[in-house]
């Protein structure tokens, strides 16, 4: 008997070493992993926050030295915001205001139609759906460069068309131009669309109940309930539209017209400030500004809504 319980005894004593030894070495191969993740993290955050950090100081540099490869400024000239800021030239004052009430239309009624479409597609059956979303999605594989002359000759007939009627109704060098042809956001409905399938259906059974209908249903359960994923295309949004270049160069011609603050950012590293880098790092920082204040307040909203609208489809 002796002899049997010793090596039983001595097997079972022998396994908790072999665990504890297995256990150090994945630790150590996982410590290893984690090591090595972190230094990539940290180094991908230098590669896009030490351009931002540049912008910075360049910004409150003297022409001499922000035209030199010094990286820290040796005294601060916040004298260049205020210039920039009153310029009559830039204009970057009215661009600031115009820019705000642009992203005011564009983006709640962004919000309004995509809240509606995303909704008649996740919710209401009728023939076709599925296959007219599927059409739907695949717009938003299209550059937005191929789209750009076919919509500009469609806003200039529908701009001529209007101003026959009346010359203040014309698109080029107005809000119309700038704000209609956006109100449908293929990403923002596809999200929302994606969070809705998410909601249980008794919710719109205790609803139905209660004599809600599909509006009240909506703007009164579904988007309290969503807000995550609101709040998230509202941010999404709010930057396309604030960084807007392209389209608005095209329609916003009048430098005393609806001139966003993409092309009041061109105007100024194209006219007589081009060599002053201060003056441009100065205007971009003002542009980017009301981005990261939005950010910062509505992160953890942005971050929940991606990830919860990706779990299920």
């Amino acid at each position: 008997m002796a002899s049997i319980t010793q090596p039983t005894t001595s097997a079972i004593q022998a396994q908790p070493q072999t665990r504890a030894q297995t256990g150090t070495s994945n630790r150590r191969r996982f410590d290893g992993f984690r090591g090595f993740a972190y230094l990539l993290l940290t180094f991908m955050v230098i590669v896009y926050v030490l351009p931002l950090i540049w912008m910075l100081f360049k910004s409150v540099m003297s022409f001499g030295e922000a035209n030199s490869p010094a990286f820290l400024p040796s005294e601060i000239h916040l004298e260049n915001y205020a210039y920039v800021l009153t310029d009559p030239n830039v204009n970057f004052l009215r661009a600031l205001g115009s820019t705000l009430i642009l992203e005011i239309l564009t983006v709640g009624g962004q919000t309004v139609f995509s809240l509606m479409a995303a909704y008649g597609f996740s919710r209401i059956r009728f023939p076709g759906r599925d296959l007219l979303f599927s059409l739907f999605l695949l717009t938003i594989f299209i550059p937005a460069s191929v789209t750009l002359v076919p919509r500009l000759i469609i806003v200039t007939n529908i701009s001529r068309a209007m101003a026959s009627i009346n010359p203040a109704l014309g698109w080029l060098n107005s809000w119309q131009g700038l704000v209609i042809p956006f109100l449908a956001s293929t990403f923002s409905i596809f999200l929302l669309r994606q969070f809705f399938r998410q909601v249980p259906e008794d919710l719109w059974d205790a609803a139905r109940i209660d004599g809600a209908g599909h509006l009240r249903y909506l703007f009164a359960i579904l988007v309290p309930v969503s807000r995550a994923a609101v709040v998230t295309t509202i941010l999404i949004n709010f930057i396309g539209t604030w960084t807007a270049l392209e389209w608005p160069l095209l329609i916003a011609t009048d430098k005393n017209g609806w001139r966003p603050i993409g092309v009041a950012l061109y105007q100024l590293s194209s006219d007589e400030h081009a060599a002053q880098t201060h003056l441009l790092m100065a205007g971009s920082v003002l542009a980017l500004l009301p981005i990261l204040l939005l950010y910062f307040v509505a992160q953890k909203q942005l971050i929940e809504g991606i990830a919860t609208t990706g779990l299920k489809g």
